[in-house]
């Protein structure tokens, strides 16, 4: 049976750990879990550590840390999914998704199409909670970076600034797209997602202008949910062949 896997924020080799809030009513009231069974947890950062719960109280689990184990950062060529916001259960699914695919880093992004979502601290929070969740059924280490919405201008120059030998792509329907299976990356890639309504003419440009590439997934228009997990799937599974 595999062993039960929780989120902590800081683990301590030896050290005592309190679950609370969601990860104790995993524990106690989902797996029902006692006092003596074995745990892992990990912290999103690269710690993985065995912990065994020695007290169950009302609201939280006290755990003793008993073996702890750190990863180096991963060295591989990243992921960038780089989307437009959709409504808030959309959204979620493709940061649930991404998660559980690998992806390195997911960005809501505003696009002139984009339709306006409320923007608050609590979607933040909950896409957060979301990537933890799907790491923790995953067997994921490392947790993927989730930014802020920003507007596409930001969000390229920004990109542009983290990863500079990064080859960019987006999706596309023009005639001229190549396929995103005939695509082959070397370095770290970011893909870009647009909004149902398409990008407009100015975003193209601006993104054909910095040697992006439009690819396509298939002749129909898609949902931006649908498009982003599916250009997702494709780059790591391109990424795992290696």
């Amino acid at each position: 049976m595999r062993t039960a896997r929780f989120f902590c924020d800081t683990i301590n080799q030896n050290g005592a750990v309190i679950i609370s809030d969601i990860q104790f009513r995993h524990i106690a009231r989902v797996l029902r879990l006692k006092q003596g069974d074995m745990v892992e947890l990990f912290d999103g950062k690269g710690t993985v550590a065995q912990a065994i719960i020695e007290k169950i109280a009302k609201d939280s689990a006290l755990l003793k840390v008993q073996d702890k184990k750190i990863f180096d950062s991963e060295n591989r060529r990243k992921i960038i999914i780089a989307a437009s916001i959709a409504k808030a259960h959309k959204f979620e699914l493709i940061i649930a998704k991404c998660t559980e695919l690998g992806i390195d880093r997911i960005i809501p992004v505003i696009f002139q199409r984009t339709v306006k979502q409320a923007d608050s601290e609590m979607s933040a929070r909950r896409f957060e909670a979301i990537a933890v969740e799907s790491a923790k059924q995953c067997g994921r280490i490392f947790l993927p970076l989730i930014d802020k919405p920003l507007s596409f201008e930001k969000a390229l120059e920004n990109l542009r600034t983290d990863f500079p030998k990064a080859e960019i792509i987006f999706g596309s329907l023009e005639e001229n797209a190549g396929s995103i299976i005939n695509f082959d990356f070397e370095a770290d890639v970011i893909a870009f997602i647009g909004p149902e309504g398409g990008l407009t003419e100015v975003e193209e440009n601006l993104l054909l202008k910095v040697g992006a590439k439009p690819l396509r997934l298939t002749d129909t228009i898609l949902r931006i949910e649908t498009a982003a997990i599916a250009f997702a799937s494709i780059l790591a599974a391109n990424r795992a062949a290696r």
